[in-house]
């Protein structure tokens, strides 16, 4: 049988991997299915460029059973369609069955209103390639968004949004999910597939990045980094990614976890190979002739495992001369021809999807953080050994096994004791059946047995924090902040005067500052009895070491609350009908001693309403038109503050109450402005108004000149100035004015320095 050269195949090619595979959806999105249906045929257009194995699955045949058998060994998922997550104004269901996943056509080939939810019970089974990463476009609810028309979520809101909706993916073999809400995927395809970098990279290099990224460690699915980049520094959940430590794009579209253990279609030089079915010759020379005492070759039998080592250049009257040496057999040596052979496999295992492998720990016996675990997965089934080694390359512990994953967990020992702190590396020695044999990195261990030290925590000791969790919106919360010297874990504990452990609050951190609040909760969610309380903080770092405690003791007491005004702004010292009063008032929750006085802008005390007057339990409250408490006199127009204090058995507690008497409250977005710089003048109306008011500005250098306000709200306005340039610092004044509802006329300046 003449084999031609053309039938091999060097090592190099065989291990060539086919390209990774894209599938890309389209769910039933109503009037918007067409539109998405474009922006998946440009997705498609990029994909196609870097792999053929491109798969469309649109509405309206894009139904559960179709997306589930196109999605089997996927490593890049796109969707595009509706997003249901959680939270939500919809019906909670613990198993998110209809949250959190797609939304696909009930039955195909009906349209694309006919909508069907399949949650993370369902995308949590998807048979996606190892290391896959999941795309969504243009959801609600996946980046921390609302739906249209909706309001905006709160930072927690927007978080659990992010954090569920990777949660089903990222059950299977997905270890990245990005939501991007208003941005295309293509800039994610080509990167994946043109770039050597870490999916975070990736997530922060395309066009519709903001830099306004926060991070939070996933709740969901233990071991993930969740991330939101908002429109604004406050605003705009439109994109996120939560992703497990370590994906790069190499791991994602550079097939290295391709199956290795299949066989190539040509025989591969070097490589393996078995003889065929009838068996093969075997000769002592390339020539393929019978020695020189013309006795006939021994023959192989068909199955025998060989190694190929080389070929010759030409053919031979024969066939094509293969040297192989037996596997199994090492008294195998010699010449067979090609034709009698069939290629086996010949690719090495690798090794992909390392977990663990950035781990530090601390083997201190302690119960915290003693041991560091290192998992992977295998290309094929192989017999494995993984080393940790030290700085000098010497083993100091191995584990073995076979299959197609890995995993060793060392606890520190080295020569009868405890390694060293520092850094080890990681590798794993892996050979399949065919003999193929490889040698990966699988990362490093880190042994760190030093515990940090926090820095300063404030608020000081002394004088004692105190605290009103009353949910009057007044000091409702207190707050310990400490500077960090390293990542790691901040733990929060909150101890009653009987030693007991009310609360305990854990959160992931890095280097820096790190504020703590506590509520008054107690584990249990209830506002704990008024008291003293133990705050205690400590930092553990990532090898789990933990830091010292530091303790503060804070007051907890509720005697006092609500201290209110029912005007942020009023005037009565124009006399007329309008805006005349306010009512002042406040709560206390048990008898104590209180003393309630007005004070001015400077602080300075005005009037004294109660002095150190004994009270009850009780809501109090008095209407007050300005005037003081003898009538002698009206106190002028400015800012002021409701100031009460109350003493009990357990401590003294103060709230006050800001209000202002004037014809309008201003607020100025920046209070020291430039010249040639815009700022925003609003302004509430004490009363009601007969038109918009304006502004007008003096500038130093420039003449007068106004700008009309736009009105917001009920007796709320709005202008933006554009300060000029040129002239000389000095004082800007700004001063609105504008006439009542009877046509009398008012007005209220500010002066603010200018440079």
């Amino acid at each position: 049988m003449l084999a031609a050269l053309g039938a091999f195949a060097p090592a190099a090619s065989a291990a060539a991997p086919a390209g990774a595979k894209v599938v890309i959806v389209v769910g039933a999105t109503h009037g918007a299915t067409a539109g998405y249906r474009a922006d998946a045929d440009r997705a498609y257009a990029e994909a196609i460029k870097y792999t053929s194995n491109v798969v469309k699955v649109y509405s309206p045949n894009a139904t559960w059973a179709k997306v589930q058998a196109a999605a089997k060994g996927a490593s890049i998922l796109i969707y595009f369609g509706h997003g249901n997550g959680w939270p939500s104004p919809y019906t909670y269901d613990a198993k998110y069955a209809t949250k959190d996943g797609f939304g696909l056509n009930a039955t195909a080939g009906n349209g694309d209103y006919n909508n069907k939810y399949y949650g993370e019970p369902y995308v949590s089974t998807l048979a996606l390639a190892p290391n896959a990463v999941i795309i969504l476009g243009h959801l609600c609810y996946a980046s921390g968004n609302s739906e249209p028309g909706n309001a905006a979520p709160s930072v927690t809101v927007a978080r659990q949004r992010v954090d569920n909706y990777g949660a089903g993916f990222l059950k299977g073999n997905a270890r990245a999910v990005i939501a991007d809400g208003h941005g295309s995927p293509e800039p994610y395809i080509k990167a994946l597939f043109t770039t050597h970098t870490t999916i975070e990279d990736v997530w922060r290099s395309v066009p519709d990045f903001h830099n306004h990224v926060k991070s939070f460690a996933s709740t969901r699915t233990p071991g993930a980094t969740a991330y939101t980049d908002t429109d604004s520094t406050t605003a705009g959940y439109y994109r996120s990614l939560v992703a497990k430590p370590g994906l790069t794009t190499d791991a994602v579209t550079g097939a290295t976890s391709a199956d290795t253990g299949t066989d190539p279609a040509k025989l591969v030089v070097p490589g393996n190979a078995q003889a065929g079915a009838a068996g093969a010759e075997i000769f002592e020379s390339p020539s393929m002739t019978p020695d020189a005492e013309a006795v006939p070759p021994a023959i192989l039998p068909a199955g025998t495992r060989l190694h190929v080592v080389s070929t010759t250049a030409a053919a031979t009257v024969a066939g094509t001369a293969v040297h192989v040496q037996g596997l199994d057999d090492p008294s195998i040596d010699g010449w067979v021809v090609a034709g009698d052979l069939v290629p086996k496999d010949s690719v090495a295992p690798r090794v992909w999807g390392v977990e663990g492998g950035t781990a530090r720990f601390s083997p201190n016996g302690d119960g915290a953080g003693d041991t560091a675990t290192v998992t992977g997965h295998l290309s094929e089934t192989a017999a494995w050994t993984a080393t940790v080694k030290d700085a000098g390359g010497a083993a100091v512990d191995t584990a073995t096994g076979s299959g197609a994953t890995f995993s060793l967990t060392w606890d520190g020992a080295s020569g009868g004791g405890t390694a060293a702190d520092g850094t080890y590396t990681v590798s794993v020695d892996a050979v399949d059946a065919w003999g193929n044999a490889s040698s990966s990195s699988a990362g490093r261990l880190t042994i760190d047995t030093v515990a940090p030290e926090l820095g300063t925590v404030t608020p000081a000791a002394d004088p004692e924090p105190w605290f009103s969790p009353n949910g009057d919106g007044s000091r409702d919360t207190v707050s310990l902040t400490a500077a960090l010297p390293e990542a790691g874990t901040l733990t929060m504990r909150v101890v009653n005067g009987a030693g007991a452990v009310i609360r305990k609050d854990i959160v992931p951190v890095a280097a820096g500052s790190k504020a703590m609040p506590w509520d008054g909760r107690d584990v249990h969610g209830a506002i704990a009895p008024d008291g003293e309380y133990d705050i205690r903080l400590s930092l553990a770092d990532t090898a789990g070491n933990p830091s010292p405690q530091v303790t503060r003791t804070v007051r907890l007491s509720t005697t006092l609350g609500f201290v209110t005004s029912s005007k942020a702004v009023f005037f009565p010292q124009d006399g007329d009908a309008y805006a005349t009063v306010t009512a002042l008032g406040y709560r206390l929750a048990r008898p104590a001693t209180v003393t309630w006085t007005i004070r001015n802008s400077a602080g300075a005390v005005v009037e004294t309403l109660a002095d150190a007057k004994p009270q009850a339990a009780g809501t109090y409250s008095l209407t007050f038109d300005g005037m003081k408490l003898d009538h002698s006199a009206r106190l002028p127009i400015g800012k002021y503050t409701s100031y009460v204090v109350a003493t009990d058995d357990l401590t003294t507690t103060t709230h006050s109450a800001a209000f202002e008497m004037n014809a309008y409250a201003i607020a100025v977005s920046d209070t020291t402005p430039a010249r040639g710089q815009k700022v925003t003048i609003s302004a509430t109306a004490a009363e009601p108004q007969k038109a918009a008011p304006r502004v007008s500005v003096v500038q130093p250098g420039k003449a007068t000149w106004s700008v009309a306000m736009v009105r917001l709200g009920p007796g709320r306005y709005q202008a933006v100035v554009t300060i000029k340039t040129g002239g000389g610092a000095g004082t800007i004044k700004f001063r609105v004015y504008g006439a009542d509802a009877a046509g009398r006329s008012s007005w209220t300046q500010v002066s603010l320095p200018l440079h």
